[in-house]
C-alpha cells in the first residue's frame, strides 16, 4: 500500500492560531523520532539503539509485537523511517516532508509505504482503515508538537 496526504501546520488566515516557526516544526518532528512514547499510542517500550549524525536506529515494543527500524533525518527537511522486515512485521516505510510554499506557511506531507504479510482479498477495506488511522495519528502529531512549542 502506498499513501500520502498533507497536514497543515500553520493556518495564515487564522490570526488566532499561533504560528510555529520551521525550526519548532523540525523539533517536534525529531522528537517523535527519539521520543516516541510522547506520540504512539500504545507503545510499551522504545530503545534507541544506535544514535549517530542524523541517523537512529530503534525498537520499539508494542503489545504482542516488536519492530526495529532505523531513522534518517535530513534537517529542517525531511525524516524518513523504514521498517526492518521480520516474520511478524513485512516492512515499510515513512517519509514526512516539511513543504513551505509561502514563508510561514508550513505543512507536512506523509507518505507511507507498507507491504502485506500475504495477500489479503480483503486488502482494499484493511487499507482504507490503516490510511484512516494513519491520518488522524500525523494529525495529532502536529496537535502535540504544537503543545510541545508552547510550553
Amino acid at each position: 500500500m502506498q499513501f500520502e496526504h498533507i497536514v497543515q501546520v500553520n493556518d495564515l488566515a487564522k490570526s488566532e492560531l499561533p504560528v510555529l516557526s520551521r525550526s519548532q516544526l523540525w523539533n517536534g518532528l525529531v522528537c517523535r523520532a527519539r521520543e516516541p512514547d510522547k506520540f504512539l499510542v500504545g507503545l510499551d517500550h522504545y530503545q534507541l539503539l544506535k544514535e549517530e549524525n542524523n541517523y537512529l536506529q530503534r525498537c520499539l515494543e508494542l503489545p504482542g509485537l516488536t519492530v526495529n527500524d532505523e531513522v534518517w533525518l535530513t534537517p529542517e527537511s525531511r525524516i524518513e523511517y523504514r521498517i526492518t522486515p521480520t516474520d511478524q512485521v513485512p516492512g515499510g516505510s515513512l517519509i514526512m516532508e516539511i513543504e513551505e510554499p509561502e514563508p510561514h506557511a508550513l505543512f507536512v506531507r506523509f507518505r507511507y509505504c507498507s507491504k502485506h504479510l500475504d495477500e489479503m482479498d480483503e486488502a482494499l477495506p484493511y487499507d482504507l482503515f490503516v490510511q484512516q488511522a494513519y491520518v488522524a495519528t500525523d494529525i495529532d502529531t502536529i496537535r502535540i508538537i504544537r503543545n510541545l512549542a508552547q510550553n
